[in-house]
């Protein structure tokens, strides 16, 4: 057993020490090789009670939380590694304190029956814990300006100090780094690493010094009422226990805000709100009157097509109203973190592709979408950037010349470095003027709009489940192994389920650091298995006639499943589109007759597909209502796996219609009547292509 160096060292609140076997070379003992099923040194949980002077407190809150059990596992093989960040007794403390007298929290003493440690609630305890936890193993080597991801959900911030020591969220100094244990690594922290109890109204509120005229149109609108929620109420029965998969027990509620500040506002000649009502008269006027075709009058389809009236009058409560209008459109009903604002993950940078991902997010502004992308050159988030014939190519296996790819409006570049991270959400500052004009739905959304399911889905971002690695949910999972999460049947609002717990609700994890994923859209998926009957809300997109297109995930233990579209949820709206649709088709095998019938050949055995990179089977397969899958996907580790040169994936052509930009329910129902619960459906992304995009007269849609 380690000798235990902190009794004498670890006394004094906050006191900085640095023994020098402690450093970046940790003093462990050396495993045991000759047999790795012996245990032969210490845990974490291990180093915390050898330590105990130093680290009960912290200690008794794991304990609270459960996790003290998981952090005192270990074994061979398969191993689950952990970080830990354990702060000594004296910040434990501190923080008890701040939290039992802190004023900003919604609840008072924010739960705490009394200033102690036993006062903390067991809610209080396990987020505590799961702030201090990563569910991977991280030296301070690991760590960089993107910060790090905690079990919580949510993103530590990790800065250098002038004395050279690691700063967790600016606060928190590593005062020893790098203590290597069996099962991981522990970094010893002078403070609990703080985190905002306060609202995303409170943190704006506060902040005058860049966001006064902003909060006062907040609070203007009556916006910030809406911006109170904290948890969604289950109802439904909680689906029995698998093994291999996660089931929340909480739903909590999020929203995202990107915010001009005053200096952004001042550089557009917006100095008061008086301004910037003025401005909004200017901008949202006549978005839903007149003639469309101008560009300058009648863009907002929904409003213009119900008849809604837009309102440039004092009452900026009213939904309608201009500013209101401003304002919703820089709201999300989801806590999206920097890291999954455009989820980089199993993309191709190849093949003539530059790497940049795309993301599309509904916004509280009525049926409208922003569009986030990240520019992989510059590693920056832009807000509805504009590229003239985005999607298309003059090319085969490239993006295009670069003359057909004019940059026309930059877009709105998202401050992710000066990110606020309040309880209930994100604020972002961003660099100019947001805006949902004409420029939006005619010219940003006029491409091939390719949205991940999961981001249809606002709970999986705000609960932290999007980005998640399957070993992170593992911890969550009490250390039992875990690649999947099975949700309740009412845990998202935009998924209606017909027949209870008959309907598995599932999400694929990303799999861990190191492991090779699932050839999927950024390595996860919306999935579920059974006698499944549901219905998922679709995006909202611009009026246009669109190909509605869907992933066909090709899996043996996959089923029939018939689609349907409606307006509502409700059952009686649907219609069927097309016939039913096969999933049962072998992942590698080109001379299934189902895929041959479909037109598909494999690339590289065909000299002619070789030749031209599958162009004219593409021509044939779409005759079929069937594309390959994009250029765009690969299997993470693992680069022969790339999706468009392999069955794992293949597109369907749902329907050619006119959409309005308005709601419409998706309705998956299993067509087989075997009984198998077993049988799996998924959606990894979903596509809406303008018919101008996708048979351009003089463009190809390209393969990425």
């Amino acid at each position: 057993m380690k000798m235990n160096i902190f009794k004498s060292l670890l006394k004094a609140a906050g006191a900085l020490f640095f023994p020098v076997c402690l450093t970046m070379s940790s003093c462990s003992e050396d495993i045991d090789e000759s047999n790795l099923y012996t245990f032969t040194g210490e845990t974490i949980e291990d180093f915390l009670v050898n330590n105990d002077t130093a680290f009960s407190n912290f200690n008794y809150i794991l304990k609270r939380a459960g996790y003290d059990r998981i952090l005192s596992s270990y074994g061979s093989g398969s191993q689950q590694y952990y970080t830990c960040f354990a702060p000594n007794n004296a910040a434990v403390e501190r923080y008890i304190d701040s939290l039992y007298n802190d004023k900003e929290s919604k609840i008072e003493h924010n739960g705490m029956t009394e200033n102690s440690i036993e006062g903390l609630s067991d809610s209080l305890c396990a987020d505590i814990t799961l702030f201090h936890i990563l569910g991977t193993k991280k030296l301070t080597t690991d760590m960089n300006a993107s910060g790090v991801r905690t079990l919580l959900g949510r993103t530590v911030t990790t800065t250098t100090r002038a004395d050279g020591l690691t700063v967790l969220n600016e606060v928190a100094a590593i005062i020893m780094r790098d203590y290597e244990v069996e099962n991981g690594v522990v970094h010893v922290i002078d403070h609990v690493i703080p985190r905002s109890n306060k609202t995303i109204v409170r943190e704006l509120q506060l902040d005058t010094a860049r966001f006064s005229i902003f909060y006062k149109a907040l609070e203007a609108t009556g916006l910030i009422n809406e911006l109170d929620a904290v948890n969604k109420e289950l109802k439904a029965e909680k689906p029995a226990p698998v093994s291999g998969y996660y089931t929340p027990t909480e739903c909590k509620v999020g929203f995202t805000v990107f915010a001009e500040t005053d200096a952004v506002f001042a550089k557009n000649g917006i100095h008061t709100f008086d301004d910037l009502v003025e401005k909004a008269k200017e901008w949202y006027g006549k978005s839903a009157s007149g003639d469309k075709r101008t560009e300058t009058e009648g863009w907002y389809d929904y409003y213009r097509n119900n008849g809604i009236t837009v309102s440039t009058g004092n009452d900026y409560t009213k939904e309608t109203n201009v500013l209101n209008m401003f304002m919703r459109y820089h709201i999300l009903k989801a806590a999206v973190s920097k890291d999954i604002l455009a989820l980089d993950h199993n993309t191709v940078t190849g093949y003539g592709y530059n790497g940049d991902v795309y993301d599309y997010y509904e916004t509280m502004l009525p049926k409208t979408l922003m569009k986030t992308w990240k520019v992989k050159k510059e590693n920056k988030i832009y807000i509805n950037r504009y590229v003239e014939n985005n999607t298309l190519t003059d090319g085969v296996e490239t993006l295009g010349s670069d003359g057909m790819h004019r940059l026309i409006y930059k877009g709105c570049k998202i401050q992710t470095d000066s990110l606020i991270a309040p309880l209930n959400g994100y604020i972002y500052p961003i660099d100019d003027i947001l805006l949902y004009n004409s420029q939006v739905p005619m010219g940003v959304l006029n491409e091939r709009i390719r949205i991940d399911a999961l981001t249809m889905l606002p709970e999986i971002c705000t609960n932290g489940f999007r980005g998640m690695h399957t070993d992170e949910l593992t911890v969550l999972n009490g250390g039992k192994g875990a690649g999947r999460v099975r949700f309740p049947v009412d845990y998202f609002d935009n998924v209606k389920v017909y027949n209870g717990n008959n309907t598995q609700i599932d999400m694929n994890i990303i799999a861990k650091t190191g492991d090779s994923n699932y050839s999927l859209y950024r390595g996860d998926s919306f999935q579920g298995m059974g006698i499944f009957d549901f219905a998922i809300k679709l995006p909202p997109v611009p009026d246009g006639l669109y190909e509605l297109r869907i992933n066909l995930d090709c899996m043996m233990h996959g089923t029939m499943l018939q689609y349907y579209l409606g307006e509502t949820p409700d059952i009686s709206s649907m219609q069927p589109l097309d016939i039913p649709l096969d999933m049962r088709i072998p992942q590698n095998d080109f001379n299934d007759p189902r895929v041959v019938d479909m037109g598909c050949v494999d690339i590289y055995a065909d000299p002619d597909a070789k030749e031209d990179r599958g162009l004219e089977s593409d021509r044939v397969m779409r005759t079929h209502k069937y594309m390959r899958a994009p250029l765009c996907i690969w299997r993470q580790n693992d680069n022969s796996i790339v999706s468009r040169f392999k069955l794992h994936q293949l597109r369907r052509i749902l329907d050619t219609r006119d959409l309005k930009q308005q709601d419409y329910w998706l309705r998956l129902k299993t067509v087989l009547d075997d009984g198998n619960k077993e049988r799996k459906f998924q959606i990894d992304y979903v596509e809406f292509v303008p018919v101008n995009v996708a048979q351009n007269d003089r463009y190809l849609e390209d393969m990425y």
